[in-house]
């Protein structure tokens, strides 16, 4: 069927399946009941007009709120009896609906069909933006982010209305920020589209300057005396314009509690050194920097007589301290008169809000729940999960275990491990059933009475493998796994399997591996000058990192504040602030390939044969 002649014949197409009697109900009908009728009719019709009525009820049926009802009807109606705007409009909707029911690459297809896309310039000003507009979302979903911003662009040259212009604004933004300096300007090089040049040349001057919000702003407002009728000139991102008001009413002191002796000194000298370290770059530059006081708190048992302190001593804002028990004393302060961010998260988060109150830090509960997140994105459904048994691990599990069984999934958990566990065989045989399976070729040879030709196999109802481990155990791990017959489970894994060295000799063990990872792990993301040493132990190198994030927050807590919605690139992950007081890091994704870590952008396609199986679609032409 051909698209391009089904679509210039729009005007003169007379189906329009809406065959509605001449004769109703006194009372207008609920859009479930409309969606009722038209099924009925449907069945009592023929081709084309049942496709057409088809067509309408799942229309009604997603002003209903029921998409998955609407996704079973999409998925048996045979696209071949439709054409013009109405085989457009049934692509556009099973899309939105495929999306809504996290069916994201039957959407995929949809949505980038080849003849869809060519013809796609032929198409009425209204489906394009539906089009362009659905896009957008899918491939930012899917961390397709290039993708994502050209559809954004597209969809920016056929829209109008200023509101509209700046929600894309701000979209194309936000999406900016998760691609890494050496990528931007790799892109602002290359772009012919100088609608593209234009967005990645302004997000290159804001990162490289990200330290110094006063640099910042000299180089928006060169760029834009520069690129006068740019979208983004015209239009610009809420996030950005938000800079002029914070960047009056940055902090000129502020304090430091770490922990500098004792059992956490070498946790908290990793910070100090990350946030010296960006303090130093910045200075190196001439750039604006604050007054930074550090303040010992491992020699007090009660945080609030150095808190008070630092405030009577000027600081305008103070950073930790990192003790979970500190943490709690600060909490039951009476009054915190400054911007306090705790580097660390409470067990119980207080139902109180409190003024002034934020947490931030490295929350392996997080993690967990990113992972799972983008292992049910990736089509997974069965998990396995091996964990260790340490207080980190244990609330990595339970908030991984209670996300994915939010989200419907099966899990299957290994008991937790050891630290000098060694002798992963005899952990993980059991419950991948190896055992189970020799023992039924056994049996049936018992049976025939005859040697058969057997290798085992693992237990077949599990599709992923949620993995918590440093390098040196992971190592041992994975190819356990692979011994047991498991070498075809996708293994996922968070940001402690990579410390930012690459050693692809030892590595191989690991590749196929997905992580949640810290972006200052992925090459090319941060300058070398900002890279922790080497020698420090692979914990301390991220806290070191943590520390960076930690001296910017004096600029951006302003704009999370002022900007909620607002994501902002550390070395940590993409900084945003969920409300009432908690700092959260949304980290992107590495893969061993080769034994080396390279960023994993674009989600793999697996399973997406399960997914036609599943709910089984039309084909798409």
């Amino acid at each position: 069927m051909v698209l391009l002649g089904l679509v210039l014949v729009l005007g003169g197409c007379t189906q329009t399946g809406r065959d509605t009697p001449k004769t109703g109900p006194a009372t207008p009908l609920s859009p479930a009941e409309r969606a009722e009728r038209a099924l009925s009719l449907a069945a009592n019709s023929i081709a084309p007009h049942r496709q057409l009525h088809q067509l309408d009820a799942a229309e009604f049926l997603v002003l209903a709120g029921d998409n998955q009802q609407a996704l079973k009807v999409l998925s048996s109606l045979d696209q071949n009896a439709l054409s013009g705007q109405r085989l457009v409009e049934f692509r556009l909707l099973f899309a939105k609906v495929a999306m809504a029911q996290e069916r994201f690459f039957l959407a995929r297809d949809l949505l980038t069909d080849p003849e869809f896309t060519t013809n796609a310039a032929q198409l009425p000003t209204s489906l394009r933006v539906k089009w362009q507009k659905l896009r957008g979302e899918l491939f930012s979903l899917l961390g397709e982010d290039e993708q994502s911003i050209r559809a954004y662009a597209e969809l920016s040259s056929l829209v109008t209305s200023t509101g509209e212009q700046t929600a894309i604004s701000e979209a194309i933004w936000r999406l900016l920020t998760h691609i890494s300096q050496k990528h931007l300007a790799a892109l602002q090089a290359t772009e012919s589209d100088p609608l593209l040049q234009g967005w990645y040349t302004l997000a290159s001057r804001v990162r490289e300057n990200q330290g110094d919000m006063d640099k910042q702003l000299r180089e928006i407002t060169d760029w834009q005396a520069e690129w006068p009728d740019h979208p983004a000139a015209l239009y610009p991102p809420p996030s950005l314009t938000a800079l002029q008001e914070v960047a009056s009413n940055l902090p000129e002191q502020i304090a430091v509690l770490l922990p500098l002796q004792g059992s956490l000194a070498e946790a908290g000298k990793a910070i100090r050194g990350g946030i010296l370290s960006a303090w130093y770059d910045v200075r190196g530059a001439r750039g604006k920097t604050p007054l930074i006081r550090f303040y010992d708190t491992s020699s007090s048992d009660d945080i609030g007589p150095l808190y008070q302190q630092a405030i009577s001593e000027g600081a305008e804002l103070i950073i930790g301290p990192v003790q979970r028990e500190k943490v709690g004393q600060l909490l039951a302060l009476p009054d915190l008169p400054v911007p306090t961010v705790a580097l660390n998260y409470l067990d119980t988060p207080s139902t109180e809000v409190r003024q002034n109150f934020f947490q931030f830090g490295l929350s392996s509960t997080a993690e967990a729940r990113q992972v799972a997140d983008r292992a049910w994105l990736e089509g997974r459904r069965f998990a396995l999960t091996i964990t260790p048994d340490s207080s980190s691990g244990i609330r990595a599990l339970g908030a991984f275990r209670e996300r994915w069984h939010e989200r419907g999934g099966t899990l299957v958990e290994v008991p937790a491990y050891a630290a000098s566990q060694s002798d992963f065989i005899a952990l993980l045989k059991p419950e991948l059933q190896i055992e189970q399976s020799i023992e039924r070729n056994n049996r049936l040879q018992r049976l025939l009475g005859k040697q058969l030709a057997h290798t085992p196999r693992r237990r077949q109802d599990l599709d992923m493998v949620f993995l918590i481990a440093s390098p040196s155990q992971a190592r041992q791990i994975k190819p356990t796994l692979d011994f047991l017959f498991a070498s075809d489970l996708q293994v996922y894994g968070t940001s402690q399997l990579f410390s930012g060295i690459q050693d692809p000799g030892r590595n191989r063990d690991l590749d196929g591996v997905r992580f949640s990872a810290m972006p200052w792990t992925l090459p090319g993301y941060s300058a070398d000058a900002m890279q922790p040493a080497e020698d420090l132990e692979p914990i301390y190198r991220h806290m070191y990192a943590l520390g960076i994030d930690t001296y910017h927050l004096h600029q951006w807590l302003g704009q999370m504040l002022l900007f909620p919605n607002i994501r902002l690139p550390g070395n940590t992950g993409m900084l945003y602030l969920t409300p009432p007081d908690t700092i959260e890091r949304e980290q992107p994704w590495g893969v061993f390939k080769n034994g080396r870590v390279v960023p994993a952008i674009q989600l793999q396609k697996k399973n997406l044969e399960e997914e036609h199986q599943t709910a089984p679609s039309p084909q798409i032409p």
